[in-house]
């Protein structure tokens, strides 16, 4: 059964899970589902289409599913998808996409601290941990098991590779490589995310692997595309190596730099 506070505004198209749990002055709009388990706290606004997955805990005045910030916006836009038992804090704001049928997504098991923004279009993996104050522009991607810190701002369009840790604060402009340490502004990759890494139950054998692989890109190549060449000739390529590779032949902005 759910606990809805009597001064809550729930829109009749709107769907609401069991145990789902709203606090007082929230306001869910037409076109939201909150999945079972759910808790909103005190004036939360959460606008459709918006899907909350089951155990969210989104605290007081977060706002999600609101219009991108865009001047010359056209049309309703697209949605925002929330995967499960992500914790959105105070204040945090998620905007909907500016495309029609496009979307904002934020990943499973993610923490969006106090103040943090996710804009229009942002494609976040699961387990990104957002802390106080940190903020995305749109059509920006960040992959899984990323942790960002405060006060840092990320330019539109940059990829975030898995298992970064970025320190902030800083202002990013380019694409930040998977499994690495990155900081200073302009950010530099300062080595490897080995506790991450381990974490992620990635071997020594490979984390090896990868500092071979950064030592090619950032010491011994002259290009991107005689790294990669290297890169594949000499190292056994899996899973890891893979994810660096492809990040690299698909970056558009090009990547930090620095020294592992």
């Amino acid at each position: 059964m759910s606990e809805i506070h009597p001064s809550a505004s729930i829109d009749s198209g709107a769907t609401v899970g069991e145990g789902v749990c709203i606090g007082p002055g929230a306001v869910v709009g037409a076109g939201v589902l909150l999945g079972d388990g759910c808790e909103v706290g005190a004036h939360v606004v959460i606008e459709g289409p918006t899907e909350i997955g089951p155990g969210c805990r989104i605290f007081h005045g977060a706002i999600i599913g609101t219009e991108g910030q865009y001047v010359t916006l056209e049309g309703e836009g697209g949605r925002v998808e929330v995967g499960a038992k992500t914790v959105i804090r105070e204040g945090a704001t998620i905007n909907r996409s500016i495309l029609e049928g496009g979307l904002t997504r934020v990943g499973e098991g993610c923490y969006l601290m106090v103040q943090s923004h996710v804009a229009h279009d942002c494609l976040l993996g699961d387990r990104v941990i957002l802390t106080n104050a940190t903020a995305l522009s749109g059509h920006i991607e960040i992959g899984n098991d990323v942790f960002i810190t405060g006060f840092t701002a990320i330019h539109q369009f940059v990829r975030i590779g898995d298992g970064v840790i970025l320190t902030g604060p800083t202002a990013v402009r380019k694409d930040v490589l998977p499994y690495t340490k990155t900081d200073g502004n302009p950010p530099e990759v300062r080595g490897l995310n080995s506790i991450g890494l381990r974490r992620m139950g990635v071997s020594a054998e490979v984390r090896g692997h990868l500092k071979r692989a950064y030592r090619i890109l950032f010491q011994e190549s002259k290009t991107v595309e005689e790294a990669i060449g290297q890169i594949e000739s000499e190292l056994p390529v899996g899973r890891e190596i893979k994810t660096v590779v492809d990040f690299l032949r698909n970056s558009e902005r090009g990547v930090c730099r620095g020294r592992v």
